[in-house]
């Protein structure tokens, strides 16, 4: 569910994504025209605004994507600068290649079954059922799980 602010001034929809406008309070400003609205958001839903301000304000965030649907759907895509903001969700340490990233470690540092592709002594799709002996299943992984743990990596709870 995304929030609007229908700009009148320039007929710009600005679209507020909710990953950071779920609980929200504070000022965002158009990407077309400059113009700023109050907003209060709660849950995702206005429970104040969008109200225009009037005097000069330095606090703003602005729309993640903005378009003008009686303009031919122009629009500012995501890190337009100085008209909207980049996208923050995506994983900036790893480019997007288009294949899935294999997880072998969870974020703790112990083994996951997450990894493809999958030993065939997992049996058929992998289902080696609730009781997981990854030494005889994945002795590499298993070598580097007992890497991790000589280094302090594994972390408990």
């Amino acid at each position: 569910m995304t929030e609007i602010i229908w700009c009148k001034k320039c007929d710009t929809v600005n679209y507020l994504d909710p990953y950071i406008f779920w609980n929200f309070k504070g000022n965002v400003k158009c990407a077309e025209c400059g113009t700023i609205y109050y907003v209060h958001l709660i849950n995702g839903f206005y429970y104040e605004g969008p109200t225009e301000v009037k005097e000069p304000v330095k606090d703003y965030i602005m729309p993640l994507y903005a378009d003008k649907p009686y303009d031919g759907y122009s629009c500012y895509l995501p890190g337009t600068p100085e008209r909207t903001r980049p996208y923050v969700c995506l994983p900036s340490e790893r480019p997007p290649t288009g294949k899935p990233y294999y997880v072998k470690f969870s974020i703790r540092g112990r083994p996951v079954r997450g990894w493809a592709p999958q030993p065939p002594s997992t049996g058929l799709a992998g289902s080696a059922g609730f009781k997981w002996e990854i030494e005889k299943l994945s002795p590499e992984v298993w070598k580097e799980y007992q890497e991790k743990l000589k280094r302090g990596e594994v972390r408990e709870w």
